[in-house]
């Protein structure tokens, strides 16, 4: 049997014994009248029918596929027009009921028969359609993957791209696929890429992994990792598959990462600080040349050694540095401390580390910047030896301060007693000279007794224990009797006070602090202004607050003297022609005072002046509530 017509003619004695023993069902069919009449079947025909066929044998075509008219079509015509006819077909056999996929030939047999060739390709079409299913499983994944996979035949033609590949070339499939992949690569590249190729076709062993550049469509070019397999069961031939990696960006990274490291290392070897790498372990991996001028020790002598097994940190830091060093391992990113060291000599010296991650070639080590301090630490010790002596000063002369006043006191009291009890027992005995002579001493009792309350104001601010009795009172009214109290002073010095105020201003002070405040003031002013003068005090309401300024026409203030005239014992001393009216008594103590006092009613107190013998002008701003 061939592609021909069937021809009979081989030798009728051994027609029968081929046709039986044929290997796939096979049947015979014979024209009569306008029908085909089924005249005989092979073995394997019987097989397949468990030996049913032998019931239809003489049945006419028309009857047997009736239901099945393109199968009665194929043997007409392959018996009127005498040629070959093939196809498959699904097809149910009445014999058992089994639905087969069969392959099957018609062949026209001399003078007037069919010859209908059957094979079962059933489990054929079902291991092609599993390999379909495959492929468009497996097509999906390379499809959908997150790097070019490429197919190039033995021609050098790509016959498949994915869509990853296609952007990183940026052209579409159809514009790659069938083109020569050496189009797409430069001119170094075409040349190592080719060379590569040819040796992987031979079979020869090459490493699969290696970088070139490619060209975009915008003549961008990229620079690209592949890696390929030579393959030889695709259909076509040889083919090499390979998966293209972009690694443009990356290598952009990796040279910045080398310029970096590169001025890391210049910055290292020039630094006038000494520099220690040390790895993970605690083992010191290099340094810089001035970690050998300040420690003595030459750089192969401290480079492979563990930090903790050298003799150079003072055995008192081992632990603290061992606990840090195990904190950084845990992922602490800086740490700075003072530890003493030794040199090579022996001498010891106070150091700063500041220790901090760093990572070179892709590993993490500990960079510890090393600072000689020990000038340093000498001058702190200096110096924090002079503030104990000062602070131990400083307390003597507070106790010093509070016992004196209190010594003063005593005798002030008796001094006071005495003079009163003269004036009035013998007011009227003694003679002017004599009166005066006891204002003299009553005017500095209270000038004394004035001194020591504000030396004791002084103790109370430093140790905080100042403290306010605070209560709603009329400060309009507070500011009057002052003023009149002070009638003394204002009449000896020929001033004109000025006021004012409203009838009542309610405000919440402690009392005797504010006339101790207004007081101070007033004589500031008085003292600083000449004779026939005027001094202002005004109170103003100012939202939630009140504002009460005492303002002078004397000699003014300088921008320095601003700046100390709050400060403890900042007297300002004035002499020189046409200051004779100033009073220059006076400890420089009221208006530190005063300020103390008015911050602690969360108030604030300033002064303005625009210089020298223009006067001046002191501000007090207080909460009412």
């Amino acid at each position: 049997m061939n592609d021909t017509i069937f021809d009979l003619d081989i030798s009728k004695t051994d027609y029968k014994s081929i046709f039986k023993k044929f290997p796939t069902p096979t049947y015979l069919w014979q024209k009569k009248d306008d029908d085909l009449i089924l005249i005989d079947y092979n073995n394997a025909t019987k097989e397949i029918t468990d030996e049913k066929i032998i019931n239809f044998l003489g049945i006419k075509a028309s009857e047997l596929y009736k239901e099945e008219p393109q199968i009665l079509e194929e043997l007409y015509s392959c018996i009127n027009e005498q040629k070959r006819i093939s196809r498959e077909l699904i097809y149910q056999y009445q014999s058992t009921g089994q639905e087969k996929i069969l392959f099957v030939i018609y062949d026209f047999v001399k003078p007037n028969l069919v010859l209908a060739h059957t094979k079962d390709i059933t489990e054929q079409k079902k291991a092609e359609e599993k390999l379909r299913e495959s492929e468009i499983h497996f097509r999906s994944i390379v499809d959908n993957s997150h790097d070019g996979i490429l197919i190039v035949n033995n021609n050098y033609q790509f016959t498949y791209v994915n869509n990853v590949l296609c952007q990183i070339l940026d052209y579409s499939y159809e514009e790659i696929v069938g083109q020569d992949f050496r189009n797409f690569l430069d001119e170094e590249s075409r040349k190592l890429v080719a060379v590569r190729y040819i040796r992987r076709q031979r079979g020869e062993k090459v490493p699969p992994r290696y970088e070139f550049n490619v060209i975009r469509k915008d003549g961008e070019k990229r620079r690209v990792e592949i890696i390929s397999t030579v393959n030889t069961e695709l259909r076509g031939g040889i083919t090499t598959i390979a998966q293209i990696l972009d690694i443009t960006e990356r290598k952009k990274t990796e040279q910045k990462l080398k310029e970096s490291e590169k001025k890391f290392r210049r910055i290292f070897e020039d630094s006038p600080f000494s520099v220690v790498l040390i790895n993970l372990k605690g083992k010191i991996i290099d340094c810089n040349p001035a970690t050998e001028k300040y420690s003595g020790y030459k750089k192969d002598e401290l480079v492979g050694n563990n930090f903790r097994d050298l003799s150079l940190i003072h055995p008192k830091f081992l632990l603290p540095l061992q606990e840090a060093f195990n904190r950084f391992l845990k992922g602490e990113k800086i740490y700075n401390t003072d530890i003493q060291m030794y040199n090579k000599n022996g001498d010891l010296i106070w150091t700063n580390l500041q220790a901090s991650r760093v990572k070179l070639n892709g590993e993490t080590f500990f960079q510890v910047i090393i600072h000689n301090i020990t000038k340093q630490k000498k001058a702190d010790l200096v110096i924090k030896e002079q503030i104990r002596r000062l602070q131990e000063l400083n307390q003597i002369q507070k106790e010093f301060i509070t016992r004196a006043s209190h010594e003063l006191k005593t005798p002030l009291m008796s001094i006071s007693g005495a003079s009163e009890l003269l004036i009035d027992i013998y007011n009227d005995k003694l003679d002017n000279n004599a009166m005066e002579m006891l204002e003299i001493i009553q005017r500095n009792k209270q000038r004394l007794e004035f001194l020591i309350n504000n030396l004791l104001d002084i103790v109370l601010i430093d140790y905080k224990k100042l403290k306010l009795s605070k209560q709603s009172i009329n400060i309009s009214k507070i500011i009057r009797e002052i003023a009149n109290e002070l009638k003394y002073f204002k009449k000896k010095s020929e001033i004109n006070l000025i006021l004012e105020l409203p009838v009542s201003v309610m405000v919440n002070v402690d009392k005797i602090r504010f006339e101790q405040v207004i007081t101070n003031l007033l004589l500031n002013a008085i003292k600083n202004s000449p004779p026939n003068s005027d001094i202002k005090i005004v109170v103003k309401h100012k939202g939630k607050s009140v504002k009460i300024s005492i303002s002078d026409t004397g000699i003014g203030l300088t921008e320095d003297e601003m700046k100390r005239i709050f400060t403890k014992f900042g007297k300002i001393e004035r002499y020189g022609k046409g200051l004779e009216f100033l009073d220059i008594q006076g400890s420089g103590l009221g208006l530190y005072i005063s300020k103390e006092i008015i911050e602690l009613h969360d108030g604030h107190i300033s002064v303005e002046s625009a210089g020298r013998n223009m006067g001046a002008k002191f501000t007090i701003e207080l909460p009412k509530e």
